[in-house]
């Protein structure tokens, strides 16, 4: 091994950080434990008032050689995010939000995926926690009985990068928006060569009241042009998405979840006021309809959709999109989802 591949950095964690003292040195901690321990973390203070950023000091000056720390005025987590970037030296990317945590074996486990198969992008499962570290429920992929993985969640959880095909792709993240990670992930996902899919759940994804996804949608948040920007970016590179059918359906999937599910209430806690104004739902119908009508003319056509097909989805879910898939063609959707959330 050369003095130059010697010493270069494995994996760079990029956390955003803002009022996150409660959770803070378990997320930290979970990384000092890692079995692979060739990683540089990135922690970005995004105008935190509480004390996170004397935490996120205390880890700096004690770990030198693996803890880098900014500061930045409040700006949202992309904002963050898009700081640290810059300033990645390592060979893979991965994302770690201030109040979730790893598994000890997950940087290993995804690092060497990665390695092994010269690979763009690892994808592995993930659990959902409450506060005291209970499993509510877990995500798996499981490749051995599924090969083709339909399901392929577009958060940032469980997921790893190569820098160098982040770089190619000059990918950033939409600032002032919620579910940034949806169209990243669209771009990142479709067009990774030798993507890997992991039958394995190291990231443990903090469930609590005052998490991004727990918040009620507000509109001016939502990542409408992104959405676009992200589809219309991969079907200009068409010879290289990995699987067309899988993104189509991916996509008509994500709406169906987005319109029916997400902006209505919270899968996994009680929350009160969750559920969006009606307006914003026809908003969305409108914009949706575009969307497929530009850029998938025969989505109706799509070879996964149907109930008895890919039993590696809930029930729900392919019924979900197959009912989805009908509004649309019979352009029902916007007067049943407003009907819908009336109810």
């Amino acid at each position: 091994m050369s003095e130059l591949n010697k010493h270069k950095i494995g994996v760079t964690i990029i956390i955003p950080v803002y009022n996150a003292q409660k959770y803070l040195r378990k997320c930290l901690d979970s990384l000092l434990n890692q079995t692979y321990q060739n990683y540089e973390v990135l922690m970005v203070n995004d105008g935190s008032t509480d004390r996170s950023a004397e935490i996120l000091e205390e880890y700096a000056d004690n770990y030198k050689d693996k803890f880098k720390l900014f500061h930045k005025e409040n700006g949202g987590q992309s904002s963050a995010r898009n700081l640290a970037l810059p300033h990645v030296s390592g060979e893979y990317i991965t994302f770690l939000d201030s109040d979730d945590y790893y598994e000890k074996h997950y940087l290993e486990y995804l690092y060497v995926a990665a390695k092994k198969n010269d690979s763009d992008m690892v994808i592995s499962g993930q659990k959902k926690v409450d506060e005291n570290g209970k499993v509510y429920l877990s995500i798996d992929y499981d490749i051995k009985k599924y090969p083709n993985c339909i399901l392929r969640r577009l958060n940032f959880s469980g997921k790893l990068y190569k820098t160098e095909y982040m770089r190619k792709h000059k990918m950033k993240f939409a600032v002032g928006k919620t579910y940034e990670d949806n169209p990243f992930n669209f771009v990142m996902i479709f067009l990774a060569k030798n993507l890997v899919i992991l039958p394995y759940s190291g990231y443990y994804q903090v469930g609590h009241p005052g998490s991004t996804t727990t918040k009620k949608i507000v509109e001016e948040r939502l990542p409408y042009k992104e959405i676009a920007k992200a589809i219309d970016y991969v079907l200009k590179h068409k010879d290289e998405i990995n699987d067309y059918s899988i993104f189509e359906f991916t996509i008509l999937s994500f709406f169906t979840y987005f319109i029916f599910q997400a902006n209505k209430k919270h899968m996994y806690l009680s929350l009160e006021d969750r559920k969006s104004d009606t307006k914003v739902i026809q908003n969305l119908c409108e914009y949706v309809m575009r969307i497929l009508k530009k850029y998938f003319p025969k989505y109706w056509k799509n070879e996964h959709l149907g109930i008895t097909k890919n039993p590696e989805l809930q029930l729900t879910q392919r019924v979900g999109t197959k009912v989805f898939v009908i509004l649309c063609r019979l352009n029902l959707l916007k007067s049943f989802a407003t009907l819908y959330y009336k109810l």
